[in-house]
């Protein structure tokens, strides 16, 4: 363990919180996050006559620095490395994936800026599922599984030609629970109040490969969190948009 690692730790050993505990140990062990923000303030003030408002979250693994300018962009800083294979990928299958998802994607635009890819993305407003009480969400699961499983449905049974290189072989061809997969849909769609998916976030896991590992995951995190049975009903709804796919 590094020094500044050691030194994160025992800090954060003393917050309570544990999101706020996760944002310090985050900056205390990348000072380079310092120089990020500062980089969205300056583009706020260039571009949206100055930052009135930000908040600052970290995806899965700390890996990646994310930041939200007056709840209109969202700029994504890898903290692992310059970013750009990841940027460039997630950009590929983003527009690749823009005119077929039934659920919007957010545009995005690569910022190449002191040895690193930036990328910048639309902000979607609206609330994660873990914001919603569980109570609401299984009293109106029907509309929520239905949205889910047609995304799931539309996204795994294309074939987008623009990304058939990233496929495991050039003859890969969707199947049941097989096919192109966000690969993290347990926390990454916003919705409005009354449930209605409003937006799909995150692609950069992306890929074309077999679902139920992730998916499973997914209903795991569902179920902790009180949202227990969600999973098997976007399964059954999924189920029935792949069997009328295939007999038609």
């Amino acid at each position: 363990m590094n020094f500044r690692r050691l030194v994160a730790n025992i800090i954060c050993g003393f917050i309570p919180n544990k999101k706020l505990r996760s944002k310090v140990r985050v900056v205390l062990r990348y000072p380079e996050t310092h120089s990020y923000i500062k980089f969205v303030r300056k583009w706020a003030e260039k571009n949206d006559g100055g930052l009135k408002k930000i908040s600052i979250a970290f995806g899965v693994g700390c890996k990646n620095l994310i930041v939200i300018a007056n709840e209109k962009n969202v700029f994504k800083f890898s903290l692992v490395n310059d970013g750009k294979k990841a940027a460039e990928r997630e950009m590929r299958i983003s527009n690749a994936f823009k005119n077929i998802t039934p659920i919007p994607l957010p545009n995005m635009e690569l910022i190449e800026w002191k040895g690193i890819t930036i990328r910048r993305q639309e902000f979607f407003s609206g609330k994660l599922i873990g914001d919603f009480e569980p109570g609401y969400v299984l009293q109106n699961r029907e509309k929520v599984a239905k949205q889910l499983a047609n995304f799931l449905h539309v996204i795994g049974t294309s074939d987008p030609k623009e990304i058939r290189d990233l496929k495991p072989t050039k003859t890969s061809k969707p199947d049941f629970l097989y096919g192109w997969f966000h690969n993290d849909i347990g926390q990454n769609f916003m919705m409005d109040d009354e449930l209605n998916i409003t937006g799909f976030i995150d692609w950069e896991n992306t890929d074309f490969c077999d679902w139920k590992p992730t998916l499973y995951a997914a209903e795991r995190h569902w179920d902790k969190n009180g949202y227990r049975g969600l999973m098997v009903d976007v399964l059954a709804e999924y189920s029935k948009l792949f069997n009328a796919h295939k007999n038609k």
